[in-house]
């Protein structure tokens, strides 16, 4: 099927999509899409309105045959489900994520990626300044908002057990940037957009959970309060190549407020071997070896090789605790921030 430009014109205007995937809209839609975005791109319509309006298309438009058609175009992020049951666009954004999560991800050139990845981390931004400024200003966090914070193993679990339903879904942060090595199927999520998750137990989320752990992925809780006290929104499992609330971070210099710092290690130099494992661990470089003329030297012939003392610099820490999970001596505690509040926990009781 052949679309004029005004029709093409259109569809990107409606779905805001950006100049440069014109070339590449074939990749994300296919023709009977456009044509069902287009029909329902003045207002939203029925399934009975769209099956009497949409003349011309390939498609069978039989009542049973045409619903599962729309049903999949919600899964793949093409058109969403109103209250009432009518059927309207939803932006590209949703395709992307949809797209990048379970589709064709290396289906695009890398320069593509690289600039989609750039619009898409933009607009993070973008939707999270004012919440960002907030903090920077000294304000409080409404709990009905999404507020990125760390949190240790125990509360991740914790949380996990406080949830009713738990989706593992991929890592949207990792699949779109592609930066490191790292697992991709580590984002525990309390609700199931789309339905495109896979609803697991309680018990296989607190080993997907622990399993990331081990690896070096921070816990970061993204969640919200419902007003019935349900839990929304997800722990991600973060690294800080590719995650984007630390790539916000980085571009808005939020260090320590997105995601939120409850915490800081204490290092227990007694106890310390300095075996290293701190170092390789920390994502922000808060624990490194001292220079080589402090190093610790044998008392006598025949003792191990000489070791580099740990220098721990409290002002790099973030609080994600992946030092002390990984420290064999039990050399690093978790010190709470008794001056950080977090914009959840008291509204979910005892245990976090």
């Amino acid at each position: 099927m052949q679309f004029s430009n005004d029709q093409i014109s259109r569809l990107r205007e409606v779905l805001s999509i950006p100049d440069f995937m014109e070339a590449w809209l074939d990749r994300f839609y296919s023709d009977e899409e456009i044509s069902l975005v287009l029909l329902v791109a003045e207002k939203p319509l029925k399934i009975d309105e769209i099956a009497a309006n949409w003349s011309g298309a390939e498609h069978d438009r039989q009542p049973n045959q045409l619903q599962n058609f729309l049903d999949r175009s919600c899964r793949r992020g093409i058109v969403g489900r109103c209250e009432d049951g009518r059927f309207q666009p939803v932006d590209f954004h949703e395709r992307f994520d949809n797209w990048a999560l379970f589709e064709g991800w290396k289906d695009l050139p890398d320069e593509v990626r690289s600039k989609l990845n750039a619009w898409e981390l933009a607009d993070y931004c973008r939707g999270h300044a004012d919440q960002v400024q907030t903090l920077k200003n000294g304000g409080s966090r409404d709990p009905s908002l999404t507020w990125p914070e760390y949190v240790l193993l125990p509360e991740a679990e914790a949380l996990i057990d406080k949830a009713d339903h738990i989706y593992l879904w991929p890592c949207n942060c990792r699949m779109m940037m592609g930066r490191c090595r790292q697992d991709l199927y580590t984002c525990i999520r309390f609700t199931n957009h789309r339905n495109a998750g896979w609803e697991i137990s309680k018990f296989r989320a607190k080993q997907i959970v622990n399993h990331a752990n081990q690896q070096g992925l921070m816990q970061n809780a993204e969640i919200s309060i419902e007003s019935d006290g349900a839990i929304d929104g997800a722990i991600c499992n973060c690294c800080a190549d590719c995650c984007f609330p630390h790539q916000l971070a980085e571009e808005m210099d939020a260090a320590g407020l997105w995601p939120l710092t409850r915490y800081v290690a204490g290092h227990l130099e007694t106890r310390c071997t300095s075996c290293g494992r701190c170092v390789k661990r920390c994502p922000f470089k808060a624990f490194e070896f001292a220079e080589a003329a402090n190093a610790r030297q044998p008392d006598a012939i025949g003792q191990k090789k000489a070791k580099r003392p740990v220098h721990f610099n409290s002002r790099l820490c973030r609080g994600c605790g992946v030092c002390s999970t990984g420290c064999p001596e039990n050399a690093i505690e978790m010190i709470r921030l008794a001056q950080v509040a977090s914009a959840w926990e008291s509204r979910l009781g005892k245990g976090l």
